[in-house]
């Protein structure tokens, strides 16, 4: 029980980035199927947990979106290899893992920084945004992926440590 509960956590950085290659799938399938209702069901769900790191990643120069799902699949992959052995690669668990924690804050501070400057917008304004006040906060599944990869940090954090004080890693 113990040992699937850890390895549930460490392969939370990997549905970060699994999410965030849904949501790119997702925009190519409303790119070819817009009147689908299954592909905006898919989009909606997934863009307000992963709406800032995905665009973020997109502005890139040379950036598109089959090289885009190709990295976030890559580090998925990567995600569910360290994940699969913990103690082989504990700094690049490490890294994984706060790089997926980065990416997952961004919507939180995306929506924070919307909500502070609502007094000076009007309603025309609002109406012509791009969907920054699409509330990140109540997203169950942004919530569940923020506490999962929260704790996947702490794992790596807790195994560096445990490392450290052996006298295996310095």
């Amino acid at each position: 029980m113990r040992f699937s509960a850890l390895m549930a956590i460490r392969l939370g950085p990997s549905l970060a980035y699994t999410l965030a290659a849904t949501l790119l799938v997702s925009m190519a399938l409303l790119h070819q199927h817009p009147a689908s209702p299954w592909a905006w069901e898919l989009y909606m769900t997934v863009l307000p947990a992963m709406r800032e790191p995905v665009f973020l990643l997109l502005a890139l120069p040379g950036m598109d979106g089959a090289v885009a799902v190709s990295l976030l699949a890559l580090a998925a992959l990567a995600g569910i290899y360290l994940a699969a052995r913990p103690e082989r690669h504990p700094r690049a668990r490490f890294i994984h893992a706060h790089l997926a924690l980065v990416a997952a804050g961004l919507g939180l501070v995306r929506a924070a920084s919307a909500q502070a400057g609502l007094a000076g917008l009007s309603l025309p304004q609002l109406l012509r945004g791009d969907w920054a006040l699409l509330p990140t906060i109540d997203s169950a599944l942004w919530v569940a992926l923020f506490v999962l990869v929260s704790a996947a940090c702490l794992a790596s954090h807790i195994a560096i440590i445990r490392r450290i004080r052996k006298g295996d890693m310095l």
